[in-house]
């Protein structure tokens, strides 16, 4: 399995990154001005499209768990030519860092904000061939002057002028900032733990410190589920389901599934959870309201097997199972990974959204073979074993 690409945990940048002008907007800068845009993905992650320098449009992800204002992938830096002005550490929270260069936009533009004088660290942030092109990130400091609302099913991003009420514990949530991300209250079992609120974790909805699972009652042993790799380290990924219950605010999400080690004592919550909700930063009073839609009555399982059972089978080295209401993949000495429908013959995986399995049928509706794509962006396919 390919590695996961792990913008779960933290840059820490260097403190000259507040030298940078604050914002300014077009839009009107009086209380309750809104510059609203559409939201777009890089696999799971928010993005949006901005102008730098007044070129563009250019994709940038929007990472709360990402410190500083924004960050350039090298592509970009050479193809706008901008300089090098410093340095900045990078580390991951496991106590190594490391150096990258710092590059200054003259004008970073989201819909009819203008941000100024905005310090990037840059490198190459499309090591992914599954992902598409990025130009480069926003980071969660770069919306301090800002209301900032991430509603994922709408798909839109908001940017106005205003204040979140008084935090409740249950739907608006305090939250710290000590590495200039939101850390939250998580409760797991009987358990408190800290948390960032991370939309550039693609590895996992919740991940866990490995001293924390292993105090907690499991379904079932932990799998190895491929390795993800951060700025400076590269580490193997579980995968285990708890018989616990998380708690975000009054939210609570029963049998999860979660990853793990988190690099450090704080755990990450991820886009794969973070998806399910509208967000609203509010970083004057470090708080955040989270709003989530209930979501449709699904059918019942006898219905949702009835639906699957043409997929089961084997399919050269990887075998296809159905369990309830769910499909597995597992290759051949390989963990069994859960799959999670994105279209019609269409899956990813849970623990990597991204991938992608295309079922292929023939003319009269049969199931014959597989497509799946690997690691370098190519599509495989496999004949299914006759009976």
């Amino acid at each position: 399995m390919r590695a996961v690409r792990a913008s779960l945990l933290v840059l820490a940048l260097s403190v000259f990154f507040a030298h940078s002008q604050r914002v300014r907007a077009q839009a009107g800068g009086g209380k309750g001005a809104v510059v609203e845009v559409p939201m777009l993905f890089r696999g799971p992650t928010p993005a949006v499209e901005v102008l730098v320098n007044g070129e563009g449009p250019f994709l940038f992800a929007i990472d709360t768990g990402g410190g500083g204002q924004a960050r350039v992938d090298s592509s970009l830096v050479e193809r706008l030519k901008l300089k090098t002005v410093g340095q900045a550490r990078a580390g991951d929270g496991s106590g190594t860092f490391t150096s990258l260069d710092v590059v200054e936009l003259d004008t970073l533009s989201l819909g009819g904000a203008e941000f100024r004088k905005v310090r990037a660290v840059t490198r190459n942030y499309n090591a992914s061939p599954a992902l598409p092109h990025i130009d480069g990130i926003l980071g969660f400091n770069l919306f301090a002057d800002y209301l900032l609302t991430l509603d994922f099913p709408a798909k839109r991003v908001r940017l106005e002028r205003g204040e979140l009420p008084r935090a409740d514990g249950a739907e608006v949530l305090s939250f710290e900032s000590p590495r200039g991300i939101p850390v939250v209250e998580l409760g797991v079992g009987g358990n408190k733990v800290k948390a960032d609120l991370d939309t550039g974790n693609t590895v996992g909805g919740f991940v866990l410190p490995t001293a924390l699972v292993e105090k907690l009652g499991t379904a079932g042993a932990p799998v190895v589920v491929g390795r993800a790799r951060t700025v400076t380290s590269d580490v193997e990924i579980k995968q285990v389901r708890l018989k616990d219950a998380i708690r975000l605010g009054r939210f609570e999400f029963t049998e999860p599934t979660v990853v793990y080690p988190a690099l450090g004592d704080v755990a990450n919550v991820g886009s794969k959870v973070l998806g399910e909700f509208s967000l609203t930063f509010d970083q004057k009073n470090k708080s955040v309201r989270l709003k989530r839609s209930e979501p449709p009555k699904e059918a019942g399982p006898a219905s949702a097997v009835q639906d699957l059972r043409g997929y089961p089978g084997r399919y050269g080295e990887r075998t296809i199972s159905a369990e309830g209401d769910a499909l597995f993949l597992q290759r051949q000495g390989g963990p069994r990974l859960k799959m999670t429908p994105v279209g019609k013959d269409e899956f990813g995986l849970e623990i990597v959204p991204e991938a992608r399995i295309r079922f292929v049928r023939d003319d009269v509706g049969k199931v014959v073979a597989i497509n799946i794509l690997n690691r370098a962006g190519e599509w495989e396919k496999a004949a299914r074993d006759q009976p």
